[in-house]
């Protein structure tokens, strides 16, 4: 049995068998049934806890992948100035408190459609993104247009 599920069966089992064994003279049983229940309950907590964090480091990892690869890019493509006031634009919007996140994504998101035309975006399972994306180069593109 898998490890998860065993928890999820501990979770559901201790209380029910706490609950049966009030009905019962053995004392140690109780106690001990109580305990494992209470128990099972703080590691739940825990467990989601952990959840809640790691998804929190997804939810800003993500963002920042974007924003620190289009910086790059357009850096490199000599556009320090719009780069520069993006930023600072990207800066007086952002207000994280400890409750919220402050959309930080949709703002990052703003952020790398104001500077390229092109934006490179992890998400959406783009393949140019990527974690080995050391020297970017966009693909040339050929113009259309009249002869």
């Amino acid at each position: 049995m898998p490890v998860l599920e065993l928890i999820l069966l501990l979770v559901v089992a201790f209380p029910i068998a706490w609950l049966i064994a009030e009905f019962y003279d053995n004392r140690a049983a109780r106690i001990t049934l109580g305990v494992c229940a209470i128990a099972m309950s703080f590691g739940v907590a825990w467990i989601v806890g952990s959840l809640d964090r790691l998804q929190s480091n997804i939810y800003f990892s993500e963002a920042t992948k974007d924003l620190i690869q289009n910086t790059i890019i357009e850096l490199e493509n000599d556009r320090a100035d719009d780069v520069l006031t993006e930023l600072r634009v990207l800066r007086d919007d952002f207000r994280p408190t400890y409750e919220t996140r402050d959309d930080y994504d949709v703002l990052v998101d703003r952020y790398i459609h104001s500077i390229s035309e092109a934006p490179v975006e992890h998400s959406d399972g783009d393949p140019r993104w990527s974690h080995e994306m050391v020297d970017y180069t966009p693909p040339e593109t050929e113009e259309v247009g009249e002869p």
